[in-house]
């Protein structure tokens, strides 16, 4: 009876089932995590560039964004709300829109947008250590021609 149950290859495929599954289950989810998380960093890259970008293009004189006023920051939220897909991202999460003096030490101006989203991963952090929730920021930062 010994010898018969030790030859017997019914189980076979169950046992391997058993001990593979949470294992494919694990790197499944952590594949699916990083990709989210790589997935929310461009979005909030892209929400930047686009704020940026809206910034630039009506930053002439007599436009919106000549300097940074309430319309300008307005708008170029509405933006990043655009670019997101999202109509409540800046109102939700932080988006900073500003002017300033470029850092290269010449007078010229910059207009620097920022923005911050929390991220959660799926997983919690024991199960992967660089599966963390974190706020994910993005800034962009282009030259104003005067």
């Amino acid at each position: 009876m010994i010898r018969q149950l030790l030859r017997c290859k019914r189980g076979t495929a169950a046992v391997e089932a058993a001990i593979f599954a949470p294992i494919f289950l694990l790197l499944t989810l952590g594949i699916t995590d990083l990709g989210a998380g790589m997935l929310v960093r461009m979005q909030v890259n892209a929400a930047t560039q686009a704020g940026a970008i809206y910034g630039i293009v009506h930053s002439g004189t007599g436009n919106t964004c000549a300097t940074m006023t309430a319309a300008c920051q307005s708008a170029i939220k509405a933006a990043i709300n655009d670019a997101t897909g999202n109509e409540s991202f800046c109102s939700t999460y932080t988006c900073t829109p500003q002017i300033i003096t470029c850092d290269d030490g010449s007078s010229a101006q910059c207009i620097v947008v920022t923005a911050t989203y929390p991220y959660t991963s799926i997983l919690p952090d024991a199960i992967y250590s660089w599966a963390q929730s974190t706020n994910v920021t993005s800034t962009s930062t282009i030259r104003m021609m005067m």
